[in-house]
């Protein structure tokens, strides 16, 4: 444990039990869970599906879509549309 956890520790001996659990659980971040490429993958098929009639295009696109997202590293759910954007498509009025 590095020093300042250690002196935070010392300072709060005198606890009681639930403050001493609220204390342990205050120290620990959850880490978020990161996406499978399965996962990734399936997110997208239902992002194209929903999105492909505003772009004027059909679903086989799709592939390669995908497999320029990933060579741009925007293959998450939240950058999806700055990829499609960025392989050059636009949504059609």
């Amino acid at each position: 444990m590095a020093k300042k956890e250690k002196e935070k520790l010392e300072v709060k001996e005198e606890m009681t039990l639930e403050e001493a659990r609220a204390f342990r659980a205050s120290l620990h971040k959850p880490a978020k869970a990161a996406m499978g490429e399965l996962e990734r993958k399936e997110a997208f098929r239902v992002y194209w599906a929903k999105e492909k009639a505003k772009y004027g295009m059909g679903k086989d696109l799709e592939d390669i879509l995908w497999l320029h997202l990933q060579a741009v590293k925007m293959d998450e759910p939240e950058k999806f549309e700055q990829g499609v954007k960025h392989f050059g498509l636009k949504k059609v009025d």
